[in-house]
């Protein structure tokens, strides 16, 4: 009933050499172990500037607290040749990869048709999305009218949400029974997610709570953060962390220093595996950096530090970057996706 062209003009002259599945081995490929991880923010919005990214470094984190080693984050156009490359490239490098972005209903949402060209896997409608989408959306609250059954243009855009690559290599997950769309699954470990940063966490949530259970995470390589608060600045403790490095780089340690403008104490990091290896470091840091280990980076801070002039214009700065707004949508995704768990 509804016609959705395979591939576009642009995709038919991509040369087919640059294409790979992910290799097969033994076992189900879509519970293989992640030990790395890649994610592609898709936009034109996001390039231009119009909206701030947020789920990258959702998913930064969420890889983190995985133990999950995030190699890879790349925000291209929505483009079918950029979407193809990176895809194909990232999928053959990474074991968990995620796209965010470009699965609505218009004419510049073109994830699942640049994916399905990208490893010849047929756009077909799934009835399932299609089913779900019917049920939940007539069951909101004060719903308008929609004809379901008639063709027509607005029934024929929201049918390409649910028009998904199909074959070999894909697979199609719902996490919650009252949220229609879906996570698509693309040559066995392309994650495909929306740009919404609410129903982008509520999907990684929700497959979170599967890839524990599937025993695709090896507990051992989860990585721990500790904070080292320190009134020096960066060049008084640079020559000390650099022979730390060296020190600890074959332990699978990386130290960290990240200076915070305009306040008193800046933060060194010291990040790895090997909880006992770093705990037994802590006490050195502190002595050669005079500083103390705090859980939050501004927890040794005098009060008011942040009001300070050189502060103020910092942060100024990073609004006009975004960074204001950023946080604002962070919290409200991460704080919306919390009730609708606490609801199920």
């Amino acid at each position: 009933m509804f016609s959705i062209p395979r591939l576009s003009l642009v995709s038919r002259h991509i040369t087919t050499p640059t294409f790979r599945h992910v290799s097969k081995m033994s076992g189900d490929l879509f519970k293989k172990t992640l030990r790395t991880a890649a994610c592609i923010i898709i936009g034109d919005e996001i390039l231009s500037g119009k909206t701030v990214d947020t789920n990258s470094s959702y998913f930064a984190k969420y890889c983190f607290d995985l133990g999950i080693d995030l190699k890879r984050i790349e925000v291209i156009a929505d483009d079918e040749s950029e979407i193809i490359e990176a895809a194909r490239r990232l999928s053959a490098k990474h074991d968990f990869v995620i796209t965010s972005g470009g699965i609505g209903p218009t004419h510049d949402d073109i994830t699942y048709a640049s994916l399905a060209a990208a490893f010849d896997s047929p756009l077909e409608m799934h009835q399932e999305t299609r089913d779900r989408m019917k049920r939940i959306t007539m069951a909101r609250p004060n719903a308008p009218p929609f004809d379901w059954d008639t063709p027509n243009p607005a029934l024929t855009a929201r049918m390409r949400m649910a028009t998904l690559p199909s074959g070999e290599g894909t697979k199609v997950v719902f996490v919650s029974d009252d949220l229609w769309v879906p996570i698509a699954i693309v040559n066995y470990n392309i994650h495909v997610l929306p740009g919404i940063p609410r129903i982008f966490v509520q999907l990684l949530e929700g497959l979170r709570e599967i890839i524990i259970k599937e025993g695709r995470v090896d507990k051992s390589q989860k990585s721990i953060r500790v904070l080292i608060s320190t009134p020096l600045v960066e060049s008084e403790v640079a020559e000390y962390l650099t022979k730390l490095q060296e020190r600890v780089a074959p332990r699978g340690v990386k130290i960290g220093s990240y200076p915070r403008w305009g306040m008193k104490r800046n933060t060194i990091t010291m990040v790895g595996s090997d909880v006992e290896f770093i705990e037994s470091l802590v006490a050195e840091v502190e002595r050669e950096t005079q500083g103390t280990r705090v859980t939050e980076e501004d927890m040794a801070d005098e009060p008011g530090q942040d009001k300070t002039e050189e502060a103020l214009k910092n942060r100024e700065a990073q609004n006009k970057g975004g960074m204001e707004a950023k946080e604002r949508k962070l919290n409200e995704a991460v704080h919306g996706s919390r009730v609708q768990h606490s609801k199920e």
